[in-house]
């Protein structure tokens, strides 16, 4: 029988030996969700527990697809332009795989998307997967929530459950065909159905029951890796903004289905109160993320985070850094920075030039912020 050890000192996070069938074998200390997980990705879930010990990682969603007045240049990121490194944690966007298109809500080639995966992957780094599906009730875009019972009509039973499930199909073979150069599956951070205690998707708090949207995470989980073989995925919850624990845990699906969770939050506008609104609530869900990490086992993490068009300059270095300083997360996901023509102003970490790229810069050369090459990347070895 072969035989992973895995080096997982930072953190304390080391392994623990059990006896099997009289045989002595290795046990990781944190285990996923998916008791069939692959070993690369219960390398990945103690990895991240690991990094999280040195510092927070730097994530960007979108990060090689595109960036502000550019489309599709290899090796390209606008992140790596003003820093000279790449993100730790790449997010991407699977919203229209579902329907079987080429390409997702932001023109980006699914068969491009697992290139870059694979590329990330290869380089050490983490990627995460988020998932703005249509309505199925619709047939429009995963912002349609006029509806009160599109939620109802996918879970069992329901006029389109069956027709989900082919959705859900769809959204596993995505996740399966990601291999990497010995034909492995390469791990993701599924965080799927977020932003739920807002009411802006089909999936929302004003859209569905709390029992609801529980179901549905449960049935999309238990789908995925018990009726597809879905095993390389960690599971992520992250609402949008709550206001105290019992809210961030009123459509929790439970402990038994989550592995990581988060919060997403954006800077409220360009006023001049924004910002300090934005601090409090940033303060605010840190403690409540990361006090019940503490008590579940769970990792914390910033799901989405921004200010877009980055009007002030020091947002970095006197907004994020403080808060990232006070608590302890494994990551900090900024949105996209738009190539479109029509969203020049649609970008949430600076390009090469911006007025706020000194302070990025500035920032990610703290200690505590990690980046692609300063995030430790553990490979099994095999005995």
């Amino acid at each position: 029988m072969k035989k992973y050890i895995f080096l997982l000192s930072l953190a304390g996070i080391g392994l623990m030996s059990c006896k099997s069938g009289g045989k002595q074998e290795t046990a990781y200390q944190k285990m996923p969700i998916d008791s069939s997980a692959t070993v690369e990705t219960v390398q990945l879930y103690n990895t991240l527990f690991a990094n999280m010990e040195k510092g927070t990682m730097v994530g960007h969603q979108d990060a090689l697809a595109y960036g502000h007045d550019w489309y599709k240049e290899e090796g390209r990121s606008d992140v790596k332009d003003v820093t000279g490194d790449y993100p730790a944690l790449i997010g991407w966007e699977l919203g229209h795989v579902e329907i079987g298109a080429d390409f997702n809500l932001d023109s980006v080639y699914f068969s491009d998307m697992k290139r870059y995966i694979k590329e990330t992957y290869k380089r050490g780094g983490i990627t995460t997967a988020s998932w703005h599906g249509d309505n199925i009730v619709t047939g429009n875009t995963s912002w349609d929530c006029a509806q009160d019972s599109v939620v109802r009509t996918i879970l069992p039973n329901g006029s389109n459950h069956d027709k989900y499930l082919t959705w859900l199909d769809r959204v596993a073979d995505f996740f399966l065909d990601l291999k990497d150069d010995e034909g492995k599956a390469i791990p993701v951070v599924f965080r799927m159905y977020h932003e739920h205690t807002g009411s802006w998707f089909w999936w929302g708090a004003k859209q569905c029951t709390p029992e609801e949207y529980k179901d549905l995470w449960r049935m999309t989980v238990d789908y995925l890796k018990d009726k597809k073989n879905v095993h390389n995925l960690l599971y992520s919850y992250s609402p949008s903004e709550t206001d105290n624990e019992a809210h961030f845990l009123e459509r929790y699906p439970g402990d038994n289905y989550v592995d990581i969770i988060g919060y997403d939050c954006y800077v409220p506008g360009k006023d001049s109160t924004a910002l300090t609104t934005y601090k409090e609530a940033m303060d605010r869900n840190l403690n409540i993320v990361t006090s019940y990490a503490a008590k579940s086992g769970k990792l914390p993490t910033i799901g989405e985070t921004g200010m877009e068009s980055i009007t002030d300059p020091t947002y970095f270095t006197e907004a994020v850094y403080p808060a990232l300083q006070k608590y302890k997360v494994a990551w900090v996901l900024f949105w996209r920075n738009a190539w479109e023509a029509d969203k020049r102003e649609h970008f949430y970490v600076p390009f090469a030039g911006h007025p706020s790229a000194e302070d990025f810069k500035t920032f990610v050369a703290n200690d505590s912020i990690l980046m692609n090459k300063d995030i430790v990347n553990l490979k099994p070895t095999q005995k």
